[in-house]
């Protein structure tokens, strides 16, 4: 019998290194445009380390990987991590509609087929929303989003 492994400990301590390092590598902008990043840095350390006094007090063992369509997870982080590299060359919005549109197209695969017409549907729905946040982060938030050559 295999133990299984204390997934919210490991979760708790993965989510307080990257706050740190977000915290670290904040750059100096104005003072509007930091506000958003420190709160939401705030936020995810004291969620990770709700997450590490959860993994003591009711310690919860998974065997990790054990679910799952692990070919799915592999092309779903090979695509975030695609999309984190193209936002500084392509831009911000471009390239978040192109990853997040493979990977709704490549996802609901796994259920159904997809039509054209559902696929492009899909599409303008990402583009819109997209839109809508690259809006409020450049607009009101005054947090600025690479662009690339494109937008």
């Amino acid at each position: 019998m295999t133990k299984g492994t204390n997934t919210n400990l490991i979760a708790g301590l993965i989510g307080l290194a990257l706050s740190a390092g977000f915290w670290f590598s904040l750059e100096e902008i104005s003072r509007m445009s930091i506000i958003f990043p420190k709160a939401m840095i705030i936020i995810m350390a004291f969620i990770s380390v709700c997450q590490i006094i959860s993994g003591f007090i009711s310690p919860e063992r998974v065997r990790l990987f054990g679910e799952g369509d692990h070919l799915r997870a592999f092309v779903t982080g090979i695509t975030l991590f695609a999309w984190v590299i193209a936002v500084s060359w392509v831009g911000f919005y471009v390239s978040s509609v192109i990853a997040f549109s493979f990977l709704v197209y490549y996802l609901a695969l796994a259920r159904r087929s997809v039509t054209l017409a559902q696929l492009a549907s899909w599409v303008v729905i990402i583009a819109v929303e997209v839109g809508v946040f690259y809006l409020i982060f450049s607009r009101l938030l005054y947090v600025p989003l690479p662009k690339g050559w494109l937008i």
